[in-house]
């Protein structure tokens, strides 16, 4: 097995997203080319590594010359190998919706790019500051690309980000301060066995304020008031590719936080309470919408608090349930963002486009055989073993919910004319329906890696 350094995953789109004003000079055209050239080199790596991983274990890499706690720690175990190649192979077919757009500037290429490296470096690193760092430069990155269509609702979305963003930021580093206030180190392997030396009501403090700030970033409640304005203002595929990358690496920075940092039962409670609020309020507001991406936002709530009560319940059976259901979420809305243009003159009335999208409702709501219906089915099966019987009805009550406004956005969407996406839009709608439906028939291929990250992360590790 080839072995990959996972700081390439990190260097690479840093270091290429620099040259390509170069590369505009030269040739505008090549400048799509070359982005997605880069693209496919991380994903393959993202691959080699994730097979790294599987077969080896968990994989470390020093940086700086300096030993850990002092020096930069990689850490790639099951769960971030997952995450690091869902990122990266799906930003990748997202990309490729863009052949069909006559013009793409350099510039956001290159924050593409960066989110893309920022988004992969959280779920990679060992570091809690290097974890910020990544979370700043992955904000950064999405403030330009929401503002990217240059309309009011686009600039709008854009600085709700930006308020909402810079508030989380103080809270990360609040919570980094007062860990390193007590334990003089912000490595994660470090802190997990330092923890027990914290008082208590420091490390609920810091909980709350770790929380708090990466829960902006994993769009949980009551954290998530900029998400509707931002994926209503944003492209299509700018939202598909939100949906797929800072989502998740936020949602993992969660997991890290709840397994290995500050494994404490009060804050189980917390991101259990945490994640029933958010899946209640995000479906009911999806329920409300009218605009078909608002209506997706707010879905993407909801099911973000799905993954909060996977995660919160602490058991092997809830995380496989997770890590489906994450699968399953990135794939289905990175789906349905690209396939809603135009949807309400009659998109859905092509069968190549209306075929796909209605794969990825049916993950979503929970239907077999796809993920999302594995990754429900594992988290009730954990929930009915624990007698959690009202939180399995909020989740059935949800479900029902869900079903109703997916079926009106089906109903509005065969209104009006037949009409087109592009080649390349068609092409990436159907890749990612394809890529449900053998996840879904073949769970086993995730199920296994599941069951690896299930452990890493119960024992403490990445």
């Amino acid at each position: 097995m080839v072995s990959v350094p996972p700081v390439l995953l990190i260097a690479l789109p840093l270091l290429f997203a620099f040259f390509a004003p170069l590369v505009n000079m030269w040739s505008r055209k090549a400048v799509k080319v070359y982005t997605l050239l880069v693209l496919i080199l991380n994903a393959t790596l993202s691959y080699l590594l994730f097979a790294n991983v599987m077969q080896n274990g968990v994989v470390y890499e020093q940086l700086s010359g300096f030993y850990p706690p002092i020096g930069i720690l990689l850490a790639v175990g099951p769960i971030g190998a997952i995450l690091a190649l869902l990122i990266n192979t799906l930003s990748t077919i997202v990309y490729l919706t863009y052949f069909g757009e006559a013009e793409n500037s350099v510039k956001f290429s290159m924050l593409y790019m960066l989110v893309t490296a920022s988004s992969t470096g959280i779920v990679i690193t060992g570091d809690l500051f290097n974890m910020f760092v990544f979370f700043e430069i992955t904000a950064v990155g999405s403030y330009g690309l929401v503002a990217s269509m240059r309309t009011k609702e686009s600039f709008e979305g854009a600085f709700k980000y930006i308020v909402l963003g810079s508030i989380g930021s103080a809270f990360i580093l609040l919570g980094i301060a007062t860990i390193y206030g007590y334990l003089k180190t912000l490595n994660f392997y470090d802190i997990a066995l330092r923890i027990d030396t914290m008082p208590p009501t420091a490390r609920l403090m810091s909980f709350i304020f770790l929380i708090i700030g990466i829960g902006v970033e994993a769009e949980i409640f009551p954290l998530n008031g900029w998400v509707p304005d931002a994926y209503q203002g944003a492209s299509n595929r700018v939202a598909s590719f939100f949906s797929l990358g800072p989502s998740k690496a936020g949602i993992y920075a969660i997991a890290r936080l709840i397994f290995t940092l500050l494994p404490i039962l009060s804050g189980w409670q917390l991101a259990l309470l945490l994640g029933v609020f958010t899946l209640i309020i995000g479906e009911l507001a999806a329920l409300m919408q009218e605009d078909p991406k608002r209506m997706l936002a707010y879905s993407s709530i909801g099911q973000m608090g799905l993954i909060l009560i996977a995660l919160s319940l602490h058991s092997e059976t809830a995380l496989i349930a997770a890590i489906f259901l994450m699968v399953g979420h990135a794939l289905a809305k990175s789906l349905l963002f690209l396939g809603v243009r135009d949807y309400a003159r009659g998109t859905l009335r092509n069968p190549l486009i209306a075929a796909p999208m209605f794969i990825g409702i049916l993950s979503i709501i929970g239907m077999p055989p796809f993920p999302g219906f594995w990754g429900k089915w594992y988290l009730m099966k954990d929930l009915a073993s624990q007698g959690a019987w009202l939180i399995m009805l909020v989740i059935i009550l949800t479900a029902i919910v869900e079903s109703v406004y997916y079926a009106r956005f089906l109903h509005r969407g065969t209104g009006g004319e037949k009409r087109k996406l592009s080649r390349s839009e068609t092409a990436a709608i159907i890749i990612l329906a394809s890529l449900l439906i053998l996840v879904g028939i073949f769970p086993n291929y995730l199920y296994d890696p599941a069951v690896r990250a299930a452990a890493s992360l119960l024992g403490g590790g990445p």
